[in-house]
């Protein structure tokens, strides 16, 4: 565990995401100054780098995704939020476990294991922190809280 630099993290994945998908808008929403934790950085890396995909992957082209990054009292809140068609009612109090897919014409096969928000729970739990998902057609969030 070291200091980690959220922003830096952010300001990079965001940049990898968006040469890679070109078709989604991309944006980020940051503090002047920049925002760190202690963690693996390797770790909250991947975090980011799950929420930027599960984006990518779930929503149409043309759609914004926005990662925000911002202090609240004694927490850091990483914030990824989409306009795209929401996640159904019915698998959000699932979405975090394992094999879990958004899709049922996806498979292993296809390349979704259904593995990735339950690792991204995972790391952000074995940072001391939480994710919460608020859904609805027009606007997801993954909202990660850490200890800050």
């Amino acid at each position: 565990r070291e200091p980690v630099d959220l922003t830096m993290i952010a300001m990079t994945a965001v940049g990898d995401i968006h040469a890679a998908a070109p078709e989604h808008r991309w944006r980020l929403d940051l503090p002047d100054e920049p925002v760190e934790v202690v963690g693996d950085e390797g770790r909250l890396r991947q975090v980011l780098v799950n929420l930027l995909a599960n984006a990518r992957t779930h929503t149409p082209s043309g759609t914004t995704v926005t990662t925000s990054l911002r202090r609240e009292g004694g927490e850091v809140v990483l914030v990824v939020t989409d306009d795209g068609p929401g996640v159904p009612d019915e698998l959000q109090p699932e979405v975090f476990e394992r094999f879990t897919r958004g899709d049922d014409a996806r498979n292993r096969a296809g390349g979704s294991t259904g593995l990735g928000l339950s690792i991204v729970d995972s790391v952000v739990r074995g940072h001391g922190g939480r994710i919460e998902l608020a859904s609805r057609p027009g606007q997801t969030s993954f909202a990660v809280h850490l200890p800050g």
